[in-house]
């Protein structure tokens, strides 16, 4: 069965002790996480500043690829930890979910278009290929087709995206496909004709026009707030419940102030 932990006070507390090595100890634990794009801007400067927090106990190696890629290799044993950036499937079996942090997934288009609110029927009609053109869309200032950008089908966000803002429906399979984050809102702020879906660590950079969904802006404020309704979270996994080096990184991202000052830069911590 799939687990979302909320970790208790004993637990956080088992997990930060568990850091140090034993007393005449030289190696230096090595933890390996592999997953999301979206998380890992933030997962590297919670490893990065957890790192000088315990110097010469443990390294970090942290690879991308997309939140199916790390649940993929943290069920065969490949990696310690998994970045997910949606919510536990029936399919992930086996596994724990510990949530680490909110982050709301903002409809972007290009600075020319100057699109300020879609209401989610519209959404759902630009990214499920209905409306097909941007004189169709009430606001927009491109012409000419719409160039849906999507993220290909190992992201956490396209399925968090379409979850919580296309209502369970799918994009549309006339969409580009990128492979990451970074290069979705690079595609967008070089086509100005296109519209795609990044989270806010991303939209909040200024390169592309963040569009307000319902009347409510898309931003780190918003998200905070609790206005916006398009979020989502942050996990690390565990292959069962976390043990050991991954137990204790976990714990200190739930109980540390410097982890949750990390994360409160542009992300939202989980209370």
């Amino acid at each position: 069965m799939t687990r979302i932990r909320r970790l208790s006070a004993a637990l956080v507390a088992a997990g930060v002790l568990g850091v140090a090595a034993p007393a005449g100890a030289s190696a230096i634990t090595t933890i390996t996480i592999s997953g999301a794009t979206a998380s890992y801007p933030l997962v590297n400067l919670l490893a990065q500043k957890y790192v000088k927090v315990h110097p010469n106990k443990v390294k970090f190696r942290i690879a991308q690829g997309g939140a199916q890629i790390g649940i993929n290799d943290v069920k065969a044993g490949k990696v310690t930890i998994a970045d997910v950036s949606r919510d536990p499937l029936p399919t992930d079996t086996g596994l724990t979910f510990y949530p680490i942090a909110r982050y709301g997934i903002c409809i972007i288009t290009n600075k020319s278009n100057t699109l300020s609110n879609l209401t989610t029927a519209q959404a759902i009609s630009i990214f499920t290929g209905k409306t097909r053109t941007w004189s169709g869309v009430p606001g927009a200032t491109a012409t000419g087709t719409i160039d849906l950008i999507s993220r290909t089908s190992v992201a956490g966000v396209l399925t968090s995206f379409q979850t919580n803002l296309l209502e369970g429906k799918k994009v549309s399979s006339l969409a580009a496909e990128e492979a990451s984050e970074g290069l979705l809102r690079q595609q967008v702020e070089n086509d100005p004709s296109s519209i795609g879906f990044v989270s806010n660590y991303q939209s909040d950079k200024g390169t592309v026009n963040a569009v307000g969904l319902n009347g409510v802006a898309c931003n780190r404020s918003t998200v905070v707030s609790g206005q916006y309704s398009g979020t989502a979270r942050f996990y690390e996994v565990t292959k069962g419940n976390a043990t050991g080096a991954a137990l204790a990184f976990i714990g200190w991202i739930k109980a540390s102030s410097a982890a949750r000052k990390i994360i409160s830069t542009q992300w939202v911590p989980i209370t």
